[in-house]
């Protein structure tokens, strides 16, 4: 399930997609939390951590269905995403999602288009969190007792997407996601058909509450450790971080590479993946309380470089 994640290239559901998927990916440190005060979750830098997959082999089958349907049993929907509205300019993307568009002067974009905002709630159940491990066969990880009945909910807001070049349709519907993975499987090669494409997302930082009397580190190593890191290896990274601030991108290990490069005025993460078919790149970075990504497949990292660094 993860590694299929993460093997489709990053254009293919748009980079918003990608940031909400790795939001939602460091939450084992969020999800695990328990107590009566409430932590509030802001983004305000970017994290990356390699990590090795075939260790969840064992997600494609049973268990990785089984843990979707436990998260779609503990879930409830307080605000449902709404299909994608296309603008004609960034004034109108500004009003329209709340907040002020950043875009380059220079470059006519494809497609401006204004993804509405989710809002949803859970509870932990830590008896059937703990069996899913104990069926992965990680009964060796030991979620602590006091995660049991922890409330957690989560705002991501509105975004926006400006494509630059030949850019799949943004879609909210996952069966969308699927027949354009269909397509670009059938063309051969994703790169083929989507090779010029650029994409521009810019979101206010996603809010995550949750109950605040748990050590997030620990619980953040349980999750790392899940994925495959040894214990030593996620105790290290876990206290490398602000795990109330910062979104922690998980890429392939050894599949693909990133920096720090200095971008809009701040520092930014540069992830590169290279294939003889397609190669894709994802440019992350924080500023003024947004989170901004350029990402598309090709050999154009550069190219996001400059766009960022264009900004007005």
């Amino acid at each position: 399930m993860f590694r299929k994640l993460f093997s489709a290239p990053i254009v293919r559901y748009g980079v918003p997609a990608l940031l909400i998927f790795a939001l939602v990916f460091a939450f084992p440190a969020t999800r695990a939390l328990a107590g009566e005060l409430l932590n509030l979750f802001r983004v305000q830098r970017v994290a990356v951590v390699p990590v090795d997959f075939t260790g969840m082999e064992q997600l494609d089958g049973a268990v990785g269905n089984n843990i979707s349907q436990l998260i779609s049993d503990s879930v409830t929907m307080k605000k449902e995403p709404t299909d994608p509205v296309n603008v004609s300019t960034t004034d109108e993307a500004s009003q329209l999602a709340g907040f002020n568009v950043r875009a380059p002067q220079d470059i006519t974009p494809s497609r401006i288009s204004v993804m509405s905002g989710v809002s949803f709630a859970f509870t932990i159940d830590r008896e059937k969190a703990q069996a899913l491990l104990d069926e992965a066969g990680r009964g060796d990880l030991v979620l602590p007792d006091e995660v049991d009945g922890a409330d957690v909910s989560v705002n991501i807001p509105s975004s926006v997407s400006i494509a630059f070049g030949t850019c799949p349709e943004p879609s909210s519907d996952s069966e969308a996601a699927r027949e354009l993975e269909r397509e670009t499987t059938t063309s051969g090669s994703p790169g083929r058909v989507y090779k010029d494409c650029i994409i521009f997302a810019q979101i206010p930082s996603p809010e995550v509450s949750a109950p605040a009397s748990l050590n997030i580190a620990k619980l953040a190593q349980i999750g790392l450790e899940f994925t495959g890191m040894t214990a030593e290896e996620a105790a290290q990274f876990t206290s490398t971080v602000d795990w109330t601030s910062t979104l922690v991108v998980p890429i392939p290990k050894n599949a693909a590479s990133y920096q720090q490069v200095t971008v809009d005025g701040v520092t930014g993460t540069l992830i590169e993946r290279p294939s003889d078919d397609a190669p894709q790149f994802a440019l992350f970075w924080v500023k003024d309380g947004i989170i901004y990504t350029i990402g598309g497949l090709g050999n154009n990292a550069q190219k996001a470089l400059e766009i960022a660094n264009s900004l007005p």
